[in-house]
């Protein structure tokens, strides 16, 4: 990296698909020293030098960037991602028909509450495992009869920046224990047996919990923004692949209009098959700590699992469930499609008109039912089956069997 005067030079030498390419970012220098040069140092521990010594292809500047954004950035702008929110969405619950929460329910302050066995041609237990939208805001009596359910545990799929302020009259019953992958998940040496084992631990504590009568909210986040970013940039090619490192570098410097552009305009047009395709892809090992905890369902201690509409992170956990309890994709569409209702309520916010650097949150209200037959096909087409897919993510078929037992003995 070179300047002269009011302008930085930065030079960046990138290999894609064999072919080199050199890549030259004119920035104000100013800027430059103020939010510092992502590909020069990343929490002190990644170098230029380091990279070329990698080899790095273009994902390892976009993973660079978006750590590097962490530390340089207060308020990142990139996580406009479908998400929770601390506004009103929750004070409108009870302003919602009955129909909107899918009749399942007299709940107040819970959208979108059903037993999981409840869909026709399923063959879980009633009472067994409920699923349903967030229940941070519940109110006291709603806490009370949920409690009345049997509910001994509780499985969180939101990210950590979805908690609500406090964790409300109902999670604040129950303790929390997050499930997190173990940071060499993805190294092609050591990662299957560092993950495989953090599954294993997980699932030794779920056991340990169950015989000291504890009761945990446990926590799995399935959907990660890194991660989303990174899988979009992943199913990018060529000219596009350039663009999309250029402007991720063009962000930290000066501006990230481009970027945003970009990458919200993929999350708009890949709405929510795309969603799902990136949790498959990328979220295995969470999926699997999901299916541990609901293997620990027992008529007399329920599990009600969610995330923030009870829509999506949980109806695909919902979906693996089921087809592990041997139900047909028919009924796993039908009970994703019984989600319809909740997502305007639960995530706000509606079709948006401007620049293209913003979410248009009406492309995630649904539950089409072809939205999860393309994902069922999705898995299929990339695991050879659902059991293959199961298997790769670290829920064997002894861990599937575990719980089919659990949730249809």
């Amino acid at each position: 990296m070179t300047g002269e005067g009011s302008v930085v030079t930065l030079t960046l030498l990138v290999k894609i698909r064999g072919f080199s390419r050199v890549i030259i970012i004119k920035a104000p220098r100013l800027r430059c020293r103020r939010v510092g040069c992502p590909l020069l140092s990343i929490d002190g521990r990644l170098s230029a030098p380091a990279l070329r010594d990698r080899d790095a292809d273009m994902s390892a500047v976009l993973s660079s960037s978006i750590a590097a954004s962490r530390v340089a950035r207060s308020t990142p702008r990139r996580r406009s991602l479908p998400r929770a929110s601390s506004g009103s969405d929750v004070d409108a619950h009870p302003k919602m028909d009955k129909k909107a929460r899918n009749g399942e329910s007299d709940f107040g302050s819970i959208l979108n509450w059903r037993d999981l066995g409840s869909t026709p041609g399923t063959r879980v237990a009633p009472g067994r495992v409920f699923r349903t939208a967030t229940p941070g805001r519940s109110s006291e009596e709603d806490a009370a009869t949920i409690l009345g359910l049997g509910v001994a545990r509780l499985l969180d799929l939101r990210s950590v920046d979805e908690f609500e302020p406090s964790p409300g009259v109902l999670q604040s019953r129950f303790q929390l224990r997050s499930f997190t992958r173990p940071a060499d998940a993805a190294h092609p040496s050591t990662g299957a047996a560092s993950t495989s084992a953090a599954i294993a631990a997980f699932r030794a504590s779920i056991i340990d919990d169950v015989d000291a009568g504890r009761a945990v909210r446990y926590h799995s986040p399935l959907l990660d923004y890194d991660r989303y970013y990174r899988s979009i940039y992943d199913r990018m090619e060529g000219l596009e692949r350039v663009k999309a490192a250029v402007y991720t570098v063009q962000a930290k410097l000066y501006d990230d209009t481009n970027q945003r552009r970009l990458f919200v305009g993929k999350v708009n047009a890949g709405g929510l098959t795309l969603l799902n395709e990136v949790m498959v892809d990328g979220s295995g090992p969470e999926i699997a700590a999901a299916l541990c905890v609901l293997s620990a369902s027992t008529p007399d201690g329920a599990t009600a699992f969610y995330c923030k509409a009870g829509k999506d992170r949980t109806g695909l956990v919902a979906a693996l469930a089921l087809h592990c309890c041997g139900a047909s994709d028919d009924a796993i569409v039908t009970d994703y499609a019984r989600s319809q209702g909740s997502g305007k309520a639960a995530l706000g916010g509606g079709k948006v008109e401007g620049d293209g650097t913003a979410i248009d949150y009406s492309r995630f209200h649904g539950a089409p039912e072809a939205v999860m037959r393309d994902t069922l096909s999705y898995i299929r087409r990339g695991y050879g089956s659902v059991e293959g897919y199961l298997d790769r993510v670290g829920f064997d078929a002894d861990a599937r069997r575990t719980l089919a037992r659990a949730l249809c003995e």
